[in-house]
């Protein structure tokens, strides 16, 4: 995710990929009154950075990574500590890994209920400060 150079959080917001946040049509639907649809969709995660697809991962790690070709302005964030497997995350949300794998490389974090996306994207703001660079 892109971090914020002042704090160096993740910068909060639904216009891209690189963004604490869920884009509207993208990683999540939404029905005509407004509400997110369950149906697995949700901001992507990953175990670890080193499940990230080389060109998510920043240039500046190349040496850990060889092929990272990632924007330098991005950071690799992790929360909690936990076993990568169907859990509450937060108030609200939950993680859902992907299903087929002995070992998901990938999963989203969705809303625990149908809420107003304005409320999903405001439950994922409030990690903002539970994530922490881990670039080892």
């Amino acid at each position: 995710m892109r971090r914020d150079a002042v704090d160096g959080l993740p910068v909060v917001g639904s216009e891209n990929s690189s963004q604490l946040g869920a884009r509207h049509g993208i990683d999540i639907q939404v029905d005509a009154a407004g509400n997110v649809v369950l149906d697995g969709g949700g901001m992507s995660v990953t175990p670890g950075w080193r499940s990230l697809d080389y060109k998510r991962i920043p240039r500046r790690l190349r040496d850990l990574c060889p092929g990272a070709s990632g924007n330098n302005s991005n950071a690799c964030f992790t929360m909690g500590n936990g076993p990568f497997q169907r859990c509450s995350v937060a108030s609200g949300l939950e993680l859902i890994p992907d299903h087929g794998q002995a070992m998901a490389h990938h999963g989203v974090v969705a809303p625990s209920g149908s809420v107003p996306f304005r409320q999903y994207q405001a439950a994922l703001e409030s990690t903002r400060g539970q994530w922490r660079v881990d670039e080892q």
